[in-house]
C-alpha cells in the first residue's frame, strides 16, 4: 500500500491541530477527539502474534491492512519496530536479539547481519528508536539495558550505561525528536509505566533519567511510543485492562487519548519522510525530500586527494551508501556524517571513461552497474571495489548516457529493469538497457526537458516512482518521471540552485 505525500509526511498540520482541538479543547483527556478533527496521519502497529497492521489517528482501531510478519527465525518474536530517517525502512528487534528489516506492505522480514548482536536482549518490555543525528538504534528495556545497534550490520555499536536518575523505573518505550536524515540534533524521551512519567534520557549514553512530569494516567504497559518529523508524540498504553492510543505532551507528560487499539498492540511506529541524497561539484552530499526539496548538507571527507564523487547508491541487501570515485575506487559513505571509506586496496581493474557515470545497484544479483557517456559498460563488486565485468558497449551509435537505475530496488528481489536518462543534443531520453550486459538502448520516451549534463536518477523500491535530477536552463530541478512514457513532470527547484550529480533515493521510499 502506499500513501499520498501528504500522509507520508505525516502532515506538520498535526502538530496545530491536534494540539488546539486535544490539549486545549478537550475538557476530559480521557474523551477521544472526534476523529475528523484530527489529520489524515498514518501509523503502523505491531501485534504479539508477529503481525503489522496500518492504521490511522482518525480510525485508531479500524487497520486498513494487515500483514503476517514472515522470514523470522523459529519461534522468533518481533518486539518492537521504528522507521530509520536516514532511508524510510522498517526495522524491527526480536527476541531472539535480531535485527530485521520488514517490508511493511508484504511483512517480509530480511535479517541483518548473520548472528544475533550481543549481549543479548535483556527484558521483555523493549523501547526502540532511531537516533537521527548519527542513524543509530537506541535500544532500552524495563531491566535498565542500554544499547546501541548498526542498522547496517546488526551488531552491537556500544553497551552503554544503565538506565538511572529515577527509583524504581522500567522504561518500557522511548523516542527521539528531530526525526528526519541529515539533522544535527536531537532529545530522547522515555516513558515508564512504573512511574507513569514521561522523562527525558540525558545524556543517552549515560542512561540517566530527567523528569518532565506526569502521564496523568495509571498506565500498567507501554506497546510503543514514536515521535512524528513535526514534533507529535505518540504512544500505545494499557489503561483499565484496554489498549489506547494516546498524545504525549513532551513539555509536560501529559496524555490525552486518541482512540482504542486492538488489544495486542506491542509497537508502533510513524514513516518518515522520503528522503533522497546528491552531490555536488564539490563533495558535498545534500540530504532533502524529493517532494519539497530543502538540502542538509554535509562534507564528504576520506576521499583521495583531488578526488571527485561521481555517483551514490543506495545497496538493497544492507541499506548502506556506496559511492563512485573519479579515481575508478569504490566507497561507502556515511549519511549521518559524510565520512567515506574506500572498498577494497586500490582502483579497480577497468579505468573510468567518461564525465558523467549512471551508477545504480542491480537488486537481483547484487552488483553496481557503471555506464558513462562515453558508452562505457561495467559491473563492480560491492564487497571488494573490483571489476566484476566489462559488458558491452552503449549502442546503437554513440549515446551519451548520464543517468541509471534499476526498479524493484529492494532486497530479494527476482526480476529488473535498467532505465537510462541519455541526453545527446541535450534533448532528454529515457531508454531501458536490454539486456543490460549487452548495452543496448530501447527508447521509452522524451522527458520533454533539455537538460544540460551531471543528472541524477534513482526509482523508489516501495513506491517504484521515479524521480530524476536535471539541470535544465542553468536551474537544477528534482522531476517525477513516468517510467512508461518518459515524462517529466514537477520540477522543484532546489534552494540555492547547486550543481548536483548522482542521486539515490532512501529504500523505505
Amino acid at each position: 500500500m502506499t500513501y499520498p505525500p501528504k500522509s507520508r509526511l505525516l502532515l506538520s498540520a498535526m502538530a496545530a491541530i491536534v494540539a488546539v482541538f486535544v490539549f486545549n479543547a478537550c475538557q476530559d483527556h480521557r474523551m477521544a477527539p472526534n476523529p475528523q478533527t484530527l489529520p489524515d496521519a498514518p501509523f503502523y502497529a505491531l501485534t504479539s502474534s508477529n503481525q503489522l497492521l496500518a492504521l490511522n489517528v482518525r480510525a485508531t482501531n479500524a487497520p486498513t491492512a494487515t500483514v503476517s510478519i514472515t522470514g523470522l527465525m523459529q519461534g522468533e518474536r518481533i518486539l518492537a519496530i521504528d522507521f530509520r530517517p536516514a532511508t524510510g525502512q522498517l526495522y524491527g528487534v526480536s527476541d531472539g536479539s535480531r535485527i530485521y528489516v520488514i517490508n511493511q506492505m508484504t511483512g517480509v522480514a530480511r535479517a541483518i547481519g548473520t548472528a544475533p548482536f550481543t549481549p543479548a536482549l535483556n527484558g521483555s518490555m523493549v523501547a526502540l528508536d532511531f537516533n537521527p543525528t548519527v542513524d543509530r538504534i537506541r535500544l532500552v528495556t524495563e531491566a535498565g539495558q542500554n544499547l546501541r545497534l548498526h542498522p547496517e550490520t546488526g551488531a552491537t555499536a556500544a553497551v552503554d550505561g544503565n538506565i538511572n536518575g529515577a527509583a524504581g523505573a522500567m522504561i518500557a518505550g522511548g523516542a527521539y525528536t528531530n526525526n528526519k536524515a541529515g539533522v544535527t540534533t536531537t532529545v530522547l524521551y522515555d516513558i515508564d509505566p512504573a512511574t507513569d512519567r514521561l522523562y527525558r534520557q540525558d545524556p543517552p549514553n549515560n542512561g540517566t533519567l530527567a523528569e518532565v512530569g506526569s502521564l496523568g494516567l495509571d498506565i500498567t504497559a507501554v506497546g510503543g511510543f514514536d515521535i512524528a518529523p513535526d514534533g507529535n508524540a505518540i504512544a500505545s498504553v494499557t489503561f483499565g485492562g484496554n489498549t489506547e492510543l494516546q498524545q504525549v505532551n513532551l513539555m509536560t507528560g501529559r496524555m490525552q487519548k486518541l482512540g482504542d487499539l486492538p488489544s495486542n498492540v506491542i509497537g508502533i511506529a510513524i514513516p518518515t519522510e522520503p528522503t533522497a541524497y546528491a552531490v555536488d561539484n564539490t563533495n558535498n552530499l545534500h540530504i532533502f525530500n524529493p517532494m519539497n526539496p530543502m538540502p542538509i548538507t554535509k562534507a564528504i571527507t576520506g576521499l583521495q586527494s583531488g578526488e571527485m564523487v561521481l555517483g551514490i547508491d543506495f545497496r538493497p541487501a544492507n541499506g548502506q551508501l556506496y559511492a563512485l570515485g573519479s579515481t575508478s575506487r569504490l566507497y561507502t559513505i556515511n549519511t549521518s556524517n559524510g565520512a567515506a571509506t574506500v572498498v577494497g586496496a586500490g582502483p579497480f581493474a577497468s579505468t573510468l571513461s567518461g564525465t558523467d557515470f549512471g551508477f545504480d545497484f542491480n537488486p537481483t544479483v547484487d552488483r553496481i552497474r557503471v555506464v558513462s557517456n562515453t558508452g562505457q559498460n561495467l559491473r563492480l563488486h560491492p564487497d571488494t571495489g573490483a571489476t566484476a565485468a566489462v559488458d558491452g558497449n552503449i549502442n546503437p551509435g554513440t549515446p551519451s548516457v548520464t543517468a541509471s537505475a534499476y526498479t524493484n530496488n529492494f532486497a530479494g528481489a527476482t526480476t529488473t529493469t535498467l532505465y537510462n536518462i541519455e541526453t545527446t543534443g541535450g534533448n532528454a531520453m529515457l531508454y531501458t538497457q536490454n539486456p543490460p550486459n549487452n548495452g543496448t538502448l530501447v527508447p521509452v520516451g522524451s522527458l520533454g526537458i533539455q537538460a544540460e549534463s551531471g543528472n541524477g536518477f534513482d526509482i523508489g523500491g516501495m513506491s517504484g516512482m521515479a524521480y530524476a535530477l536535471l539541470r535544465s536552463g542553468g536551474t537544477t530541478r528534482v522531476y517525477a518521471v513516468n517510467l512508461t512514457t518518459g515524462a517529466a513532470t514537477g520540477g522543484a527547484a532546489i534552494p540555492g540552485n547547486p550543481m548536483l550529480r548522482g542521486m539515490a533515493l532512501g529504500l523505505g521510499f
